[in-house]
């Protein structure tokens, strides 16, 4: 790649002033091309905050702690307690509510200041791991990305989950940098904690990051001064954690910290695996596989309590995932395929129906939509593949580059991963891409920039 390095230097400048002056630029044009997209969103669809189901739970939560001090999705009394959904995002709605009054749209102000915050962090990160410019394209990346706008405009945990995973991720690195400053790994397991709470995807990270942590700074400080921090983490997220285990214990006799991983390991993994393996549709798999579940367990069980009944499910899931490997990697690559490749849909905020549009455009039929409609799902959908084209090119570059070889890159690597094999399920699109989004952008920056930085300047013909 052929590109002359002062066309790089005038996108992407060395000097301090004139960088911020630029990164200052790339977070107003965000926070005002989001709040022009909410007035849209506002104004002409308002029911476009709540995305599926899942909004709608997380907003009946919100009214019961707000109304009855009951964290329930029960709409009446008996208020039953909640197993499923944990409550940090909820509880941020009901703060909303209860200050501004009972108007969902709120969020949307929330998370378009949280999603400029995630795009400084990302900023951050770069910046750590190499220099300003990678910092500055970091930012314009995640200024740009149709999913991050997108989920700024719904009632949705992933934006504040993104930002919480994301200054975790930029206060480990610092404690990697600087393994005897406590305060950055207190940091970034108070981080995680948080964001365990607003979405338990991230539990398991809890035990997994002080040991990356040992094995990253034992050779250098050796292992008796690298376990004091690396136990210091652990020790704090297991506090802070816990507290809500022993609450679902009280309350359900179950010690999870959510039951969502049993129910996703049901309906998700399991199911996919059933409507593979027997040629069904995912909702006649999951049909069925609650069926065979229902009859396999005893008569006590089936009039037990919901965490008994999902801990049950779980099980039942794992059996038939252990029975099944090859089709739960397929199953799960094809979730990896569609998280990774998806573009966004934005005008699914405006109430158009995104699956009877994509089912249209794939049968040849342009009938059942008007040209205004079409216009705007085909004009979303071609600037979501261009997003992605530009961002897997900067990922691949680096790999080209052999960038990665480092270990900061090397654990934004394994977030990636591990965020998608958890998140790899058969109903997996875009959405689950949103918390990788500034690992990505980074990663792709830096596969840009080491690529522009190192490509020869064009000669003149004598």
């Amino acid at each position: 790649m052929d590109i002359p390095l002062k066309k790089f230097e005038c996108l992407f400048p060395a000097d301090h002033k004139r960088l911020h002056q630029l990164l200052l630029v790339t977070l107003l044009l965000s926070v005002m091309s989001k709040l022009v997209l909410g007035v849209l969103v506002m104004t002409y669809y308002p029911g476009g905050v709540f995305e599926s189901s899942d909004s709608d739970e997380y907003h009946q939560l919100a009214l019961n702690l707000l109304q009855h001090g009951e964290f329930s999705r029960s709409p009446q009394a008996p208020y039953e307690p909640e197993i499923l959904r944990t409550p940090a995002y909820p509880l941020l709605l009901a703060s909303l509510y209860g200050i501004f009054g009972v108007q969902p749209a709120i969020i949307i102000f929330v998370q378009i200041a949280l999603s400029v915050a995630t795009i400084f962090i990302g900023f951050k990160i770069a910046t750590f791991l190499l220099h300003e410019q990678a910092g500055l394209l970091t930012a314009a990346l995640l200024a740009a990305d149709p999913v991050s706008a997108y989920y700024t405009q719904v009632l949705l945990t992933e934006t504040v989950f993104t930002t919480t995973v994301s200054l975790c991720l930029l206060l480990f690195l610092h404690a990697l940098a600087e393994p005897s400053r406590w305060q950055w790994s207190a940091g970034a397991s108070i981080c995680l904690a948080l964001s365990t709470y607003i979405r338990p995807t991230s539990y398991y990270l809890g035990f997994i990051l002080p040991f990356i942590f040992f094995l990253m700074v034992r050779p250098a400080i050796g292992w008796r001064h690298a376990a004091k921090p690396a136990l210091a983490f652990f020790s704090l997220y297991i506090v802070l954690i816990g507290g809500w285990q022993l609450h679902n214990y009280v309350q359900s006799g179950s010690i999870e910290f959510s039951q969502t991983k049993n129910q996703y390991l049901f309906i998700a993994k399991a199911a996919a695996i059933v409507a593979a393996r027997d040629n069904l549709s995912l909702e006649d798999a999951q049909q069925r596989l609650a069926a065979e579940h229902f009859q396999s367990i005893p008569h006590d069980l089936r009039t037990s309590s919901q965490a008994r009944l999902f801990e049950s499910q779980g099980k039942y899931a794992m059996a038939i995932i252990v029975e099944h490997p090859a089709l739960f990697l397929w199953t799960s690559l094809r979730g990896v395929v569609a998280s990774l490749f998806g573009p966004s849909n934005l005008s699914h905020l405006f109430g158009l129906d995104n699956v009877a549009l994509r089912s249209s455009l794939l049968r040849g039929d342009f009938s059942g939509f008007s040209p205004s409609h079409w216009t705007m799902a085909l004009g979303s959908w071609a600037y979501g593949i261009v997003y992605l084209i530009i961002l897997y090119l900067g990922v691949l570059l680096l790999f080209i580059r052999g960038g990665f070889y480092s270990q900061g890159m090397g654990l934004l690597i394994f977030i990636v991963l591990y965020v998608l094999v958890l998140s790899s399920g058969p109903e997996a699109y875009s959405r689950f891409r949103l918390p990788i989004m500034p690992a990505l952008c980074v990663m792709a920056a830096a596969g840009f920039i080491h690529t522009f930085k190192t490509a020869k300047p064009q000669q003149n013909s004598q």
